[in-house]
């Protein structure tokens, strides 16, 4: 199958920033959202306008020309729980059933993509995911280059209430706290991120980090609930970590009292060295679908810059044992980067970054 494909650009618009930078900046200044956060200054149209930005700017560092994306062999891979709310709350059934799928569409004519698109719709893995099937398409020759893009705009009255009603968000002024003793649930928000990922072979752009190893799995326990053991996520993540150092476990992380400890014993059943602990829902919420994709873009970020954001919200952490959850910003070498997603059915991703 060849090497695995790298990453040469990035994208991002969450409620603390419209881009990349914005967001990095103020996720390192400790800044954290305080109630479930829609993105400021988009009303209308939003999963369609969330994606289009978050592309344009990975497209940008990327330095794909009109040429490459109209390329046959250009794919476009879209993740999301719940697509465009806003549109199919106010249509009939059938725009219901084609809400997932229809930012896709819409996407790639927006972007020109003149190869193959799919759409992605695994709960709140939907991103990693996504980004998954983007590398099978690309080391199994049916794509050169993939735009990945993962977007949710369900910051609505109905999801909310119905997270609510499950016992999965916080109380209002608690705020996420994951892996926190006294953690309460997430708070929603908007967001939207992306990626350009080619063939490690004569790339167009930069390389900003490379695939490593992924899986894919579901552990089909319960309707919403996770597998108590934690039997399914503890395997695949044998299998990405693969005995090998990692320095960075970007967690999926939601600060619910039944994820955090499941997840907090898979990951520390199967890493080998002392690795930081970091999940971004205490400072950006959690975006559902779009939120392992944001993770992969922070794990390069971190890459890049040898910096890991302090988890903000953690006041009191669970006791550990080979991780470390900071408070702080910490400045260290990331060579090798771990993310996480699952989502409620029991859809669930992992994949590892190295740095290129």
């Amino acid at each position: 199958m060849g090497r695995m494909p790298v990453i040469t650009g990035l994208g991002l618009v969450t409620p603390l920033g419209p881009g990349v930078e914005q967001t990095w900046q103020a996720l390192l200044a400790g800044r954290c959202i305080v109630d479930h956060a829609p993105v400021p200054g988009i009303e209308s149209a939003k999963a369609i306008r969330l994606a289009t930005l978050a592309a344009q700017e990975a497209l940008r560092q990327s330095r794909w020309n009109a040429t490459a994306l109209a390329d046959l062999r250009t794919a476009l891979v879209v993740g999301s729980s719940k697509g465009p709310v806003d549109e199919w709350m106010r249509g009939p059934w059938p725009h219901l059933m084609a809400g997932v799928g229809q930012t896709c569409g819409l996407l790639a004519r927006e972007l020109a993509i003149g190869g193959p698109r799919t759409t992605i719709a695994a709960a709140c893995a939907s991103g990693l995911t996504a980004l998954a099937s983007a590398v099978n398409m690309i080391i199994h020759g049916h794509a050169s280059r993939a735009v990945v893009v993962a977007v949710e705009a369900s910051v609505h009255p109905l999801f909310i209430s119905s997270f609510r009603r499950l016992g999965v968000t916080a109380p209002p002024g608690h705020g996420c706290r994951p892996f926190d003793l006294h953690r309460r649930g997430f708070l929603m928000s908007e967001a939207a991120a992306a990626v350009c990922v080619e063939a490690a072979h004569n790339p167009i752009g930069q390389p900003l980090a490379a695939l490593d190893r992924f899986a894919l799995g579901g552990d089909a326990a319960h309707l919403t609930a996770s597998d108590p053991n934690g039997q399914v996520l503890g395997r695949m993540l044998a299998h990405v970590i693969d005995g090998r150092p990692v320095d960075l476990i970007h967690a999926h992380g939601t600060g619910t009292v039944m994820n955090d400890p499941i997840e907090l014993s898979a990951v520390e059943s199967n890493v080998t060295a002392p690795a930081l602990l970091y999940s971004h829902k205490g400072a950006l919420g959690h975006s559902l679908g779009a939120s392992g994709l944001i993770s992969i873009v922070l794990n390069c970020l971190a890459h890049e810059h040898g910096l890991v954001p302090p988890n903000v919200q953690t006041h009191d952490p669970l006791p550990t044992t080979a991780v470390k959850i900071n408070r702080q910003i910490t400045t260290t070498r990331i060579a090798r980067s771990v993310a996480i997603a699952t989502g409620f059915g029991g859809p669930a991703a992992v994949l590892s970054l190295v740095s290129a």
